[in-house]
């Protein structure tokens, strides 16, 4: 039962003449909200799917009840198929598909659920569902590009660790070299992996996750893509607004939600207020740093000239590209990266191996 208190759901059950029990408000589920599903999240290939299939199905007239009911056969994550049931059952009963996807924060995060509201509230659910799909396609290839650099960089890595210590081994046997691999090499190879999983575990607490977003955002490399990605959100629903004849406040507001990030949604809420005080556009936009200056240009223009729509599709293409060009950068420059630090560590290791070859030698002739 939907109501906004439990005493509205107690006097709903007695007018049908039923007595409750126990009353508990369903919020999130358990599951779809832990801290296991947090650290190990649904993969972005996954989710990209996951929305294609759905806004087809919406796009060719299922309802969203009957669209959800199908996709929990078709998803191959066993995550998603689960909460696609669940939420089924609920969208049966009239329950919105953004609502529903926010009782599972650690499978569908905060902009997901706002760009789905606004989508519903706006009658174009299907396109923001596309949106999603294309942001968590781009997202899949950044982490395609960047794995298999990563693996094998870590695996030289790994070898010149291994290998540093062998001319020493040489002369003192493999006892020696087991017992400086188990006491020494392993233990620092362990003590980095955990504590890069206890980093990304840490990302995953709420509170610090929105600590880490606002200080990462405004950062030139690991800020550039969310912030990218946030504004192709916020453009996004911003046209949909526009088209379905929406005040530009209430437009901008819906918009916020999307952004998925608590600065650019304080942001652009107040560019929201101001437009609602009688300001215009591009009074309103100037002072949102997450815009670019150059969508900021074009969004006051299309005020005085009286094309906001056709200014924001616009708008939307530049910022779309904007954002693959920021893939392809973080590609590219993750590999150079990772070539140079890769190139340090191996230099560091052959010369400790050549400052120990002639030590091995005498050792190994007994002089």
């Amino acid at each position: 039962m939907q109501a906004p208190d439990p005493h509205t759901v107690a006097r709903g059950l007695r007018d049908r003449e039923l007595v409750p029990l126990t009353i508990s408000r369903v919020t999130r589920s358990h599951w779809g909200s832990s801290f296991l599903h947090r650290s190990l999240p649904v993969p972005p290939s996954h989710l990209a799917g996951f929305f294609t299939q759905l806004a087809s199905l919406l796009r060719s007239g299922v309802n969203p009840h009957e669209a959800l009911d199908e996709m929990a056969g078709m998803v191959t994550d066993g995550r998603l198929a689960r909460a696609a049931t669940e939420m089924s059952r609920e969208a049966a009963e009239g329950a919105g598909l953004a609502d529903e996807m926010e009782r599972y924060p650690a499978l569908f995060p905060e902009h997901v659920v706002g760009l789905l509201r606004a989508g519903e509230e706006l009658g174009g659910l299907p396109e923001m569902l596309e949106a999603l799909a294309g942001e968590y396609e781009a997202r899949a290839r950044i982490k395609h590009r960047v794995r298999w650099p990563g693996l094998y960089y870590g695996g030289v890595l790994v070898l010149a660790l291994l290998v540093a210590p062998f001319p020493l081994m040489v002369a003192r046997g493999m006892g020696w070299y087991v017992d400086v691999l188990l006491t020494r090499l392993l233990p620092i190879l362990v003590g980095v992996i955990l504590c890069y999983l206890g980093f990304r575990a840490l990302l995953m607490i709420p509170a610090v996750g929105k600590l880490a977003s606002r200080v990462m955002l405004p950062l030139p490399i690991v800020g550039t893509l969310p912030r990218h990605c946030a504004t192709v959100r916020f453009l996004s629903v911003l046209n949909l607004s526009q088209r379905a004849g929406v005040t530009l406040d209430r437009g901008i507001e819906l918009a916020a939600e999307a952004t998925g990030h608590e600065a650019m949604r304080t942001a652009a809420r107040h560019a929201a207020a101001r437009v609602r005080r009688g300001e215009s556009v591009g009074q309103a936009v100037a002072r949102v740093g997450f815009l670019p200056q150059h969508v900021r240009e074009m969004l006051a223009t299309a005020e005085i000239a009286g094309a906001m729509e056709e200014r924001l599709e616009a708008a939307g293409n530049w910022a779309t590209e904007q954002r693959d060009a920021a893939i392809d950068s973080i590609s590219s420059g993750s590999a150079a990266v990772s070539l140079a630090i890769t190139a340090i560590i191996v230099a560091v290791a052959l010369a400790f191996a050549w400052r120990h070859l002639y030590e091995a030698i005498f050792e190994r002739a007994g002089v």
